[in-house]
């Protein structure tokens, strides 16, 4: 059968109609472009990426000078409403181009991604064999795609569903990343940094653990849910983002220590390199650490790491399931500090959990508690700087449905804070007997603990992340907790294909 030439646009939701997160270029995205180089008919002339740098307006623009047959937008649920918005248009505009939704938001609520928007079908779990699926049988001339496992497809008779995800369980034939594409420097990577010339990596997909305020969709549509790089590979890709002019390097992967013995040979991989001047920042875990590890984070470059706790108190931790205690945290952050390694730490306030069928949460009690042993921290010079956060139920988490199964309301509400200050979210506890001035009282004394820690430790980057400091104002005094605004319209547009069964 004649293969039909076309082209693909892979775009982020345009940021410039709702701003969003800039840190790094869309990674699942970058794959994409590879992947299909190397396994379907399309050339790199033929891949189109628009990056979130963009407006509706500019995608609209984009499209009509390509004219391409299937465009693909990846969604988190954060950015789903000016997501929602721009495939509206688009499929207004241009009522014959296939348009496919990817990414977490779509893998957790794909039916909810139809509902909402024009869409013609949503890859749940992992995108790259299922897009590359679609792009050969649209360069076949077709456009049934019912056998293409890992869709929701929009069908004159409803929703139809082809069957589970499929994984990558190797994940060394992937091809390397469309680095090319990216224009470093109109990311801000890290706001705590050595360098403005940074980027990111992936070395491993999934993670073991189950916290129950974590979402991890996309890498738990199918199994195996963990999955590594080989260090041989990582150190390669670390190579080529030096060679391209990256001088700093975040590892995203949720834990760079999920396994001790790859760990250390993908720190041996990465410090035989010998970059003095490139430097590194990854997740750790407290309970998975030894001096030979850290010393190794040492030699190569690793200056800071990004260590979840969450919260201070063991019945909490117990609690969101987190599988660690205070005392691991403490001994971790000792060892860290012996090897003159910086730490980044996570906390969240208002934890919530079940037990035996009741909800349970952290009291400001206990949030007090956490905030006092952070400053101890501090203080002892075994951290430089924190996060703060009100704990948000995400779609795809189990947090998400013990306040489903608890009726607190949640998703239209984390959109409506998350429109007023693009940071704190959190959703209404009054219902908890947590009235919204402690929450607030709370929340405020966590930013100024962080604000303390970033001046007084140094490494943040004013320049070009001084917008953060409006951020954090907003938050501090902002209003919380407004009645949901109402949802995009409904669109229920069939796509025109063959349905069997």
């Amino acid at each position: 059968m004649p293969i039909k030439p076309l082209k693909v646009v892979l775009a982020d939701p345009p940021a410039c109609d709702d701003d969003y997160d800039k840190a790094y270029p869309n990674l699942g995205l970058l794959q994409l472009i590879s992947y299909l180089r190397k396994h379907t008919p399309l050339r790199d002339q033929n891949i189109v990426f628009v990056d979130e740098f963009h407006s509706i307006k500019d995608q609209i623009r984009i499209v009509e000078e390509h004219k391409p047959a299937l465009l693909g937008m990846s969604i988190s649920f954060l950015t789903q409403r000016v997501a929602f918005r721009a495939i509206n248009r688009l499929k207004e505009r241009f009522p014959e181009m296939l348009i496919i939704a990817g990414g977490p938001h779509p893998t957790s609520s794909p039916q909810d991604v139809l509902d909402k928007s024009a869409a013609d079908m949503v890859c749940i779990g992992e995108g790259e064999q299922v897009l590359a699926d679609v792009v050969r049988e649209m360069a076949r001339g077709g456009r049934d795609f019912t056998g293409i496992a890992g869709l929701m497809i929009r069908t004159p008779a409803g929703y139809a569903s082809t069957g589970k995800p499929r994984v990558i369980a190797d994940l060394d034939t992937l091809p390397p990343m469309a680095w090319e594409r990216v224009d470093f420097s109109k990311f801000l990577g890290q706001h705590y940094c050595k360098s403005d010339r940074q980027s990111c990596i992936v070395i491993s997909r999934g993670c073991p653990h189950n916290c129950t305020f974590c979402s991890l969709p996309v890498w738990r549509a199918g199994r195996p849910f963990v999955r590594k790089r080989s260090p041989e590979s990582i150190a390669s890709e670390v190579d080529w983002l030096y060679r391209l002019g990256v001088r700093e390097i975040k590892i995203v992967s949720d834990e760079i220590n999920v396994d001790m013995p790859w760990a250390k040979s993908v720190c041996k991989a990465i410090a035989d390199l010998e970059y003095r001047d490139l430097y590194f920042q990854s997740n750790l875990r407290a309970d998975k650490i030894d001096d030979e590890l850290v010393a190794l984070f040492k030699r190569m470059n690793m200056w800071l790491v990004h260590l979840g706790v969450e919260s201070a108190n063991d019945r909490v931790l117990d609690g969101i399931d987190k599988k660690i205690t205070v005392r691991q945290a403490e001994e971790c952050l000792k060892v860290l500090k012996k090897h003159g390694i910086r730490v980044l730490l996570f906390m969240m306030a208002f934890q919530l959990w079940e037990r035996d069928g009741k909800l349970e949460f952290e009291t400001p009690g206990e949030i007090r508690h956490s905030l006092w042993w952070v400053w101890r921290q501090f203080l002892r010079r075994r951290i430089s700087y924190m996060t703060w956060s009100i704990t948000t139920p995400m779609p795809g988490a189990p947090l998400q449905a013990i306040v489903d199964r608890h009726g607190l309301r949640s998703a239209e509400q984390v959109l409506d804070n998350w429109n007023l200050n693009k940071d704190y979210l959190g959703i209404d506890l009054t219902s908890l007997g947590i009235c919204e001035k402690t929450k607030m009282r709370l929340l405020r004394a966590g930013i100024l603990s962080k604000g303390v820690f970033a001046i007084f430790s140094g490494h943040f980057d004013w320049r070009r992340n001084f917008y953060r400091v409006g951020i954090l104002l907003r938050s501090f005094f902002g209003r919380w907790n407004k009645a949901p605004r109402q949802s995009p319209p409904i669109i229920n547009t069939p796509l025109t294909t063959k349905v069997e069964g």
